[in-house]
């Protein structure tokens, strides 16, 4: 009996503290350790990683935090693409009038009427993440189909991917049902502090 319950007790905090570390490896996250199950461990990573990079970025310029994390995760792959991880560029922004470095790669784009094409672009380089998710924000702001978004009082998630397919910022017509998808699959409404 002593022994049983000694196995029980040791089991119990195994899993605390198993819980515990898990969480504490996410701690930019409100992880719950349910969502390992769920959520992929390079996803985790990424979010935890660059939750941060949102959050100043959400409250400087009026977009929610998950719409940048779910288009900062498709558009690199969480981060694995060779562009996030050579140039810090996580939102696929071209360098078309030379500002500053470059990075030139072949990559796949969508084309009306052909599907997606292979296509060599140089593309901006930044010189960390955060710059790059400040220069997403100039880049759609300079474009004058997003002057409502500036006006508007907390768009949503919902009212940035109608603007981003309006404004034609993503070539894939998929993209913003691919975001919604990202959100709902990978629990951003619990993960997201």
């Amino acid at each position: 009996m002593m022994t049983n319950n000694l196995l029980k007790s040791t089991l119990v905090l195994t899993f605390l503290c198993f819980s515990f570390l898990l969480s504490a490896q996410y701690s930019n996250l409100n992880y719950q350790a349910y969502l390992s199950k769920s959520v992929p461990e390079n996803v985790l990573i990424f979010l935890n990683d660059n939750v941060r990079y949102a959050k100043a970025v959400s409250s400087k310029y009026n977009i929610p935090e998950d719409f940048l994390l779910c288009v900062a995760g498709l558009e690199t792959g969480w981060g694995s693409s060779e562009l996030s991880v050579q140039a810090n560029n996580f939102f696929g922004i071209k360098n078309l009038l030379n500002e500053g470095p470059s990075y030139c790669v072949w990559h796949s784009d969508y084309v009306e009427g052909k599907g997606m094409v292979e296509a060599f672009d140089c593309f901006k380089r930044y010189s960390s993440p955060l710059m790059s998710f400040l220069d997403y924000m100039e880049h759609v702001y300079s474009k004058a189909c997003y002057a409502n978004m500036m006006e508007m009082t907390n768009p949503s998630f919902d009212d940035w991917i109608r603007i981003v397919e309006d404004c034609g910022y993503a070539t894939d017509p998929e993209y913003g049902a691919k975001l919604k998808q990202i959100k709902q699959k990978y629990y951003f409404s619990i993960l997201i502090p």
